[in-house]
């Protein structure tokens, strides 16, 4: 910005400077007069000429101190560096200029921020979705190859084969629709009272086949109808995972232990509901990044079902609802999830 535009943004300065000069004029005049006197015109000539001197003075001191400060916006209107590298540069003569710096600043890493919210969504989704399409190959292969075998002569067994693996794409479909819901959570969801046992018994219901395919027993211990606020769909997909990720992790047990627990406990100020499986359990070194998006660890590793989803997702929707959900595990001796419904401090009422 050059000087004559610097004066013109500063014109109603100038305006109020020589209106008060005119107001100082008149009443020295008035007194004058009173005291039957008269100025000079010369005089009130020259006390414009150094109003007009001082203001352009007083105009071009502004200027100067201004002029880093425009020379900044001039460089940051003009460069193609990176927002990061020029807001470093700032310079604050001003509490003025200062505040604006403040402001750009926390407006840019508010942006950043979001920005690389959404470049890591993004980079999720997309390793996600070729994670599951790779997956879903498997039962898809497997099917054909069922199919292209006519020399079967046991058309049920096949027919089981083909549930099964039909099972898994559903299981798949379902995650990538939940994958997808979770980005508009707030507007896909409905509070509601909700019995858990039912819930629970739908997970079972719809894992029956895959339960007695593998020989696995449900077994749930509850002490009566006990209700929690929650959205019933969301709350389903993470006890139908647990129960999935139980009955994966618990077919080469020994029969006597091929079993699954749901237990419903109402304590004073929330509501636990417990799934233990006696399968495999989860290494010591894998505990800790159980919840992280795609990670498989040692277990997921010796299948191709696994994409290391299935509980990140879980965990993301609890903490949506604002349920807690964490785990015990003994390698060899099995797991147990906590999946717990805290009373009055959900996101459908938070009062204490």
């Amino acid at each position: 910005m050059n000087f004559f535009k610097h004066v013109k943004d500063r014109i109603s300065y100038g305006v109020a400077f020589f209106i008060n000069t005119l107001l100082i004029i008149l009443t020295m005049n008035l007194t004058i007069i009173i005291n039957d006197r008269e100025i000079p015109r010369e005089n009130i000539f020259y006390a414009f000429l150094i109003s007009l001197v001082l203001f352009m003075i007083f105009m071009t001191y502004d200027y100067i101190r201004m002029k880093p400060f425009y020379n900044y916006l001039n460089k940051a209107v003009d460069s193609e560096d990176d927002m990061d590298s020029m807001i470093s540069l700032a310079i604050a003569r001003t509490q003025e200029q200062s505040m604006f710096n403040k402001i750009l600043e926390k407006s840019y890493r508010d942006y950043a921020n979001k920005l690389a919210k959404y470049e890591e969504n993004q980079k999720q989704y997309i390793c996600f979705i070729n994670q599951w399409v790779h997956q879903m190959k498997t039962p898809v292969s497997v099917i054909n190859l069922l199919l292209q075998d006519r020399n079967k002569e046991n058309y049920n067994d096949v027919l089981e084969s083909i549930a099964e693996e039909n099972e898994k794409i559903t299981h798949g479909l379902d995650m990538m629709l939940y994958n997808a819901r979770l980005s508009q959570f707030n507007l896909d969801f409905k509070a509601e009272k909700t019995e858990i046992l039912a819930i629970i018994r739908k997970v079972i219901n719809d894992n029956k086949k895959s339960l007695i395919r593998n020989s696995i027993y449900p077994k749930i211990i509850s002490g009566g109808t006990i209700e929690v606020e929650t959205d019933s769909k969301w709350i389903y997909f993470v006890v139908n995972q647990i129960l999935v990720n139980a009955i994966k992790y618990s077919k080469d047990v020994p029969l006597d232990e091929k079993y699954i627990i749901f237990e419903i406990k109402d304590e004073a100020s929330k509501v636990v509901l417990f799934i233990e499986d006696k399968g495999i359990g989860i290494p010591k070194e894998d505990r800790t990044r159980v919840f992280n998006p795609f990670f498989t660890g040692r277990n997921g590793r010796r299948t191709s079902e696994s994409t290391g989803m299935g509980l990140y997702l879980s965990k993301r929707i609890c903490d949506e609802l604002g349920h807690g959900l964490t785990f015990e595990s003994e390698e060899g001796k099995g797991t147990k999830f906590f999946i717990i419904f805290y009373k009055g401090k959900t996101i459908f009422n938070t009062e204490d």
